[in-house]
């Protein structure tokens, strides 16, 4: 148990901090964490160079809130953060208190300079006020909307809910001989092959392949590379993870060359198919630009009206023609404790995402 003011008998909480896979999914899983706050996850980001801490409040033993959080270091500053997290069912603000009381006597004369939450949900009450007062963060690590699809029924009603042109597309790749299949480690160099390529032509950073073979490692089973082919060569791919009844959409890349033959429309529905047939009933198709980050040159009222082709924009018109439900987060909260070095790493603009 963590000795603080978290541990409070007149409200029967205690706050601890959870050392067992086996507790934690049992907690998270009764409070619907994301993938993000799930054990794998912490164990997958601690062999990239972070540390989970996983920390636990309860009343009477019944799990309230969750969150594991995250630890870097960044030359002298030391942060953490839960992405996703925390995970919560039912808290209420005293509760949300109580475990910011928690954090705080953890972190009580250490370096951490600050911690940074952004939960899953629109209505986690955290304290925004007195001395416990979580702050608005201005920045974004995970993407701050997605677009969430229903995967109910057979093939024809995934492709009915779709959007006209969007449906067509996904013929259209079959018609044109587009094949897809599930891939696996061997092949995995040439998707990492055609990540480069996407990343290069649409301005993004990736990781090591390194990191994707270590993905699809840990999450053995819960994970599938999607490969959509033409005429033998690679011309689309994606990499889904399932958590519980999710499936997200998380790595995609496609081949310039072979644009034309609408392979990413296919891979994205055999996506959902493979996640459906694995008893999942949604698809996370993971990350659309929020109304603010609206096209140079263009009001925001106006945006998602037009058909804006460029940028974070396309990729948003491209998944919205999947159907689905906009789905819109919070934003990320922060409680710094040391000033100065935070100043110094947002003066560096660090990302955490």
């Amino acid at each position: 148990m963590i000795p603080t003011a978290a541990t409070d008998a007149r409200f029967r909480l205690t706050v601890k901090m959870v050392s067992g896979a086996q507790e934690w999914r049992e907690a998270t899983g009764r409070l619907g964490g994301h993938l993000l706050q799930s054990w794998r996850w912490g164990e997958f980001k601690r062999r990239h160079g972070w540390s989970p801490l996983r920390l636990l409040l309860s009343r009477d033993d019944d799990p309230v809130v969750a969150a594991q959080l995250l630890f870097r270091s960044f030359g002298p500053v030391k942060i953490g953060y839960a992405p996703r997290g925390p995970a919560t069912a039912g808290a209420s603000l005293h509760d949300l208190a109580a475990f910011t009381s928690a954090l705080d006597g953890l972190h009580a004369g250490g370096v951490t300079a600050a911690l940074f939450l952004e939960p899953d949900a629109p209505d986690v009450p955290l304290p925004t006020a007195g001395t416990l007062r979580w702050r608005a963060f201005p920045e974004s690590f995970q993407p701050r909307r997605t677009i969430k699809v229903p995967l109910v029924g057979s093939d024809d009603d995934l492709l009915a809910a779709m959007k006209p042109k969007t449906r067509y597309n996904v013929r259209l790749a079959a018609r044109r001989g587009v094949t897809t299949r599930v891939g696996g480690l061997t092949e995995l160099p040439a998707f990492y092959r055609l990540l480069e390529e996407t990343a290069e032509r649409d301005h993004f950073g990736i990781h090591s392949v390194d990191y994707y073979r270590d993905v699809l490692d840990t999450f053995d089973g819960d994970a599938a590379l999607l490969l959509g082919e033409f005429e033998g060569a690679l011309a689309a791919g994606v990499l889904v993870i399932r958590h519980r009844d999710e499936a997200i959409y998380m790595y995609g890349a496609s081949a310039t060359a072979l644009q034309r033959h609408m392979a990413t429309y296919l891979v994205q529905f055999a996506a959902m198919r493979w996640a459906r047939d694995h008893g999942c009933r949604v698809y996370d198709l993971w990350g659309i630009p929020h109304p603010d980050e609206h096209p140079e040159g263009v009001e925001r009222e106006e945006a998602a009206a037009l058909n804006v082709r460029d940028g974070l924009w396309g990729v948003f018109r491209f998944k919205q023609g999947f159907g689905g439900d906009i789905v819109e987060y919070p934003g990320v909260y922060e409680r710094v404790y040391l000033p100065p070095l935070v100043a110094m790493w947002r003066r560096f603009g660090r990302s955490l995402g």
